[in-house]
Order: structure tokens, then C-alpha cells, then sequence
């Protein structure tokens, strides 16, 4: 998968002579996004409507190792928000609102936290809490995660990983892609087994996070081992009421109890539970959530 991207985005050089990949859509209030994991910047293609409706300016960025951002090894969550003042210092934007999904989830918190000077809001969207806790996720998610960190065996793992995920994402509908659907909950499967714009571009998101090939491979075990050590920054640096906590009560990739041990971790954030709807609940809610950014 590595080469020249076909996708939109932009890349900066820091100052250790990494680059950062990025991608802007719309314009107005800033917003910075955190995609899921695997995904990439492309991810912020589904919010390009939500963006106009409510003069947003959303920023998706690339963490290292996934679309075109530099593999770094042995990254921290902490990392990734220096990277984030590095870009808004770019980009000249001194306030921004900061919005991610399921793995990005904690990198939300990380920059609310570490970077609260500038955070004028945070959305936490079926965002994963840490320590990494697989009760409750549907099977293929508790093998994966389990087995990511085994020495050797976890390489092998993230291999038919890729190629299934990839497979999946190249053709939602095809054997390999109704399987997989058979392991969400019905909305979830729904999404990815109905054709839809917002569902195609989902998808190229999520190939393009492959785009580095085995770096992506590499960026994506020593996520999962940062998720299982838990926090590396204080989370109760943050100023109560800064951050919003969305979640689906059926979601099985990123089970409720996420939620709950989230909220409890932030102090002074506001949980709000979607009834029955799973892990991809917030593309059917873009306009509540582009009236809560913009806010």
C-alpha cells in the first residue's frame, strides 16, 4: 500500500524532520479531529456537509505511522498533542475544538488536558477508556487486541488483520465483508452493508490509513500497547465541564462500559448515552454534534 496517496491532504515538515499529514474541510470555527484506528485524516471527508452547515473549519490529522504522518516508535498519547500545537501554531489557529472517535478518543482527552489553554470544547465520541478493557467487545475485537501484543505471534495477527480489514474496506459488500458485519450490532451492519456516501468515505479512510504499509502495521501494535498501559498524562488538569462524552449503548467495538470509565477518569464531563445505536451512532448525529462544536 505505500507509494504516492491518490487522497486529499497536505503534509508538514517538524522540527525533527518528520512529517505530518493533514486534511482541511470547510471553513469557520477550528476543529481538530482525531480519527479511529486503524483510519486516517480522510476520516473528516464524512463531516464536509456538517462543516458547511455550521461554519466549521475541521482539521483531521494523521497520527504517526497511519495515511502520511513519519512512524515514530515507542510514541506516547502525549506526543501526539505536541504534534497538534506544532500544526495549530502552523496553521495560525490559536483556539480550536477538539472532536475524535473510538481510538481517537483518548488522544481527545490527552490534548484537553495538555493543551486546555487553547481547548474551547472536546467530544469524545465512542471513545475508548485506558486501560484497555475487551469485556464486552465483540469477538473478533477481544482476539485482535489480545493478541496484538504477543511477541511474534502479535505481528502475524496484525497481518490477516490488515488484509481482512482491507478486504472489507475495498468491498463491504462481499463474503469476507457480511462476515464481519455479523459481529456488530444491527446499525453498525447496516451502515457498512447499505451503499452511501458517508459509508464509502469512511472507508477510504480507513485504506488509506494503510498507506505506509508495514509502518502502518507497526503504528498500530504500539497503539494498542500504549492503550494497555493506560493515561500517560493527568486527567484532572482538565477544566470541569470541557469535555462532552458521546456514546452508543449497543456498541460492541467499544463497549459502554468505555463510557461510563471515561467520565469517571475526566472530572466535571458530560455523558450523554445514544439508546440501541452502536460503535458508527455519530454519523447518524452530525448535526447535533456540528451545533455542540460550533457552540
Amino acid at each position: 500500500m505505500s507509494g504516492q496517496s491518490k487522497e486529499p491532504g497536505q503534509t508538514i515538515t517538524l522540527p525533527d524532520g518528520r512529517q505530518l499529514g493533514y486534511l482541511v474541510v470547510g471553513e469557520g470555527k477550528p476543529v481538530f479531529w482525531f480519527h479511529g484506528m486503524p483510519s486516517s485524516r480522510v476520516q473528516v471527508l464524512c463531516l464536509e456537509e456538517m462543516a458547511k452547515s455550521w461554519h466549521l473549519q475541521i482539521v483531521g490529522v494523521d497520527r504517526p505511522g497511519f495515511g502520511l504522518s513519519t512512524y515514530v516508535p515507542k510514541r506516547r498519547f502525549r506526543d501526539v498533542a505536541a504534534d497538534i500545537r506544532l500544526l495549530a501554531d502552523y496553521l495560525q489557529i490559536n483556539q480550536l475544538a477538539l472532536a475524535g472517535v473510538s481510538g481517537g478518543g483518548p488522544h481527545v482527552a490527552t490534548c484537553a488536558a495538555l493543551l486546555r489553554e487553547r481547548t474551547t470544547k472536546a467530544v469524545v465520541l465512542c471513545g475508548l477508556s485506558l486501560p484497555l478493557d475487551t469485556s464486552g467487545m465483540h469477538q473478533t475485537g477481544r482476539l485482535m487486541f489480545g493478541l496484538t501484543t504477543v511477541p511474534i505471534i502479535g505481528t502475524w495477527v496484525q497481518k490477516i488483520f490488515r488484509d481482512t480489514y482491507l478486504k472489507r474496506a475495498m468491498n463491504p459488500n462481499s463474503e469476507v465483508g457480511r462476515r464481519l458485519a455479523k459481529d456488530l450490532p444491527d446499525d453498525d451492519a447496516r451502515f457498512y452493508l447499505s451503499p452511501s456516501d458517508g459509508r464509502d468515505r469512511l472507508l477510504r479512510a480507513n485504506i488509506e490509513a494503510y498507506h505506509q504499509g508495514p509502518d502502518t502495521t507497526k503504528a498500530f501494535m504500539q497503539e494498542v500497547k500504549s492503550w494497555k498501559k493506560g493515561w500517560d498524562v493527568d486527567l484532572s488538569q482538565i477544566p470541569p465541564g470541557l469535555v462532552h462524552i458521546w456514546h452508543g449503548t449497543a456498541d460492541t467495538s467499544a463497549p459502554i462500559r468505555n463510557a461510563y470509565k471515561n467520565a469517571e477518569a475526566i472530572p466535571g464531563s458530560h455523558l450523554k448515552m445514544f439508546q440501541n445505536e452502536g460503535h458508527l451512532f455519530f454519523m447518524n448525529h452530525l448535526e447535533e454534534l456540528g451545533e455542540l462544536l460550533s457552540s
